[in-house]
């Protein structure tokens, strides 16, 4: 061999190589779900709210899928804006489950449209008159079995809503359910045995998902009793009736001894002057007690995480499904990392920490633990122990941008 294609080879040996390198440095994609262990997706699309469950028998639920589109200044899209918020929830869910993925339940907290999309009007309109944004744009995506809301079938007590959101919603509900075979149902607060394991019915009897809370009613944690907090509206002064947010739907998730909150945008601290009734986070913290894993309401703006329900709930990890500029609060960041409030460790992340709260916030931005990207709890079979996986949201390679854990389960109640 001559000296020049010695040369050549050795550069291409060592091209090879660094390619290689370059390779081995390259974030790793999150793991796919295994049969017997509960995902929680905490996906983060910069538009508003969205979750992905996969239970321990493969049985997916999609909690919200909000798009408010540019209707927020500073809430910028992620990965970008060229899809709706509807479709990147739909692309996740599709990479997390498989591209033949169907959703055997999707639930809408409540009906703002950071929780079920906005009509916007750069959104295609159906041939059934809505648009196709939020909610009903991951429908056009992946098939969804089973939709549960607070109001169906009347949407009345106890707070009407009324506008173009609800409208929109209840358009492309209708048309799913007549044209697509999509089932529907209210919410039933106090039940466990409403959104169940589907395709192993029984395989795991320590899992269960129960609704805590929704309409103004709030298990007592005994049985299926509930007690109701809020009075009709007719007999209340028009400042004083439920908001849209008190009404929101709250689920705890019970693996073995792993517990996990989810609440919409309840409130725990009313605004000044507002019925004592409209704090439903103090009452669900009596039910509940400890759990290992809260989502804060209300993207921890200014009303949620009362200090008596932080410190009865105690949870070891706390996500935080932010983003806009305005979540979270300054106040609420701060009783969250409180050790005045609960002494044990916590780990904070936050979905998207825009650059401006970060420095409205200060200092205390930098004591969370992940500050951007979908937030993944990944619970091992039986739920003695879990992990987080923080995960770019920038793109759709998956990779995980952190490993945090794993974590000892504390247990609660039964």
């Amino acid at each position: 061999m001559s000296g020049r294609a010695r040369r050549l080879a050795l550069g291409v040996a060592l091209l090879a190589a660094f390619v290689l390198a370059l390779a081995a440095d390259e974030p790793a994609a999150l793991a796919p779900w295994t049969r017997g262990t509960l995902d929680i997706h905490q996906i983060s699309t910069g538009r508003g709210n969205a979750a992905f469950f996969r239970f321990p028998d493969g049985t997916t639920l999609l909690v919200d899928a909000g798009d408010v589109g540019e209707g927020v200044p500073g809430a910028t899209a992620f990965p970008d804006a060229g899809r709706g918020a509807g479709e990147w929830v739909a692309r996740y869910v599709k990479r997390a489950a498989g591209e033949d993925a169907a959703l055997d339940y999707a639930l809408v907290t409540h009906f703002h449209p950071d929780h079920l999309g906005a009509p916007l009007s750069a959104a295609r309109s159906s041939a059934a008159g809505y648009k196709i944004a939020g909610l009903a744009e991951v429908a056009e995506h992946v098939a969804i079995r089973r939709l549960i809301d607070r109001g169906f079938p009347d949407y009345g007590e106890p707070a009407a809503p009324s506008g173009p959101v609800i409208e929109n919603y209840r358009k492309f509900a209708d048309f799913a359910a007549k044209e697509r075979g999509m089932a529907r149902e209210r919410i039933r607060p106090g039940r466990a045995d409403q959104i169940v394991p589907i395709h192993e019915p029984g395989a795991f009897p320590d899992f269960e998902v129960r609704a805590v809370a929704a309409n103004g009613e709030v298990w007592t944690g005994k049985g299926d009793e509930v007690e109701r907090r809020v009075p009709p509206s007719a007999d209340l002064p028009e400042p004083d009736r439920a908001p849209e947010n008190v009404c929101s739907i709250a689920l705890r998730v019970r693996y073995g001894r792993f517990r996990y909150f989810t609440g919409g945008d309840l409130y725990g601290q009313p605004e000044p002057g507002a019925p004592a009734w409209w704090d439903v986070e103090t009452p669900i913290a009596k039910a509940i007690g400890a759990v290992d894993v809260m989502v804060v309401n209300h993207h921890g703006s200014i009303e949620p995480a009362n200090p008596f329900f932080l410190a009865t709930l105690r949870p070891r990890v706390v996500v935080v499904p932010a983003w806009s500029p305005t979540h979270p609060s300054p106040d609420v960041l701060k009783r969250l990392l409180s050790k005045r409030i609960w002494p044990a460790p916590r780990d904070v992340f936050v979905t998207r920490l825009r650059e401006p709260t970060k420095l409205t916030i200060g200092p205390r931005a930098r004591q969370v633990a992940s500050d951007a990207g979908h937030v993944v709890v990944r619970v091992e079979p039986g739920g003695a122990s879990y992990r987080v996986f923080v995960v770019d949201d920038t793109n759709e390679s998956g990779a995980v941008k952190s490993v945090h854990g794993p974590y000892a389960v504390a247990g609660g109640t039964p």
